[in-house]
């Protein structure tokens, strides 16, 4: 038993490195604060002026955003973006009240969470609705 041991432990203690060094150890870099902060106002001035979503690909750099409001033809008549934005794994996450016009022309105001990653790519994805 003893004989199994000495040849188990040392055996576990190099896979364990090995696999945290492959992803389990720090993880993903956080999100830069500022970049991501200007990111979303980018991104959602952009809306404002009544850009396609897909136009900011475009950008140097890019910035690739999913939104299902702005894809689908609402208008951004205004947005408020709160102070209270939070890191959230390797993204920023951001609570923004929008101020819509729907296709029907009909006005609306909802709250809305956005993730904007920093790295490696630009990215704003709308999480969901409050």
């Amino acid at each position: 038993m003893k004989r199994m041991l000495v040849w188990f432990w040392p055996g576990l203690l190099v896979a364990l490195s090995v696999f945290g060094s492959v992803g389990c150890g720090k993880g993903q870099p956080k999100a830069d604060p500022e970049v991501a902060r200007e990111t979303l106002r980018v991104a959602l001035d952009a809306w404002k002026k009544g850009e396609a979503v897909d136009a900011l690909k475009d950008r140097n750099p890019p910035i690739h955003v999913a939104d299902h409001e702005w894809r689908g033809g609402f208008a951004l008549l205004n947005y408020q973006v709160s102070p209270k934005d939070q890191l959230f794994g390797s993204d920023l996450r951001c609570q923004v009240e929008l101020a819509l016009r729907n296709p029907k022309g009909k006005e609306l105001k909802k709250k809305a969470t956005y993730s904007v990653g920093t790295n490696k790519a630009l990215t704003v994805i709308r999480e969901d609705d409050d």
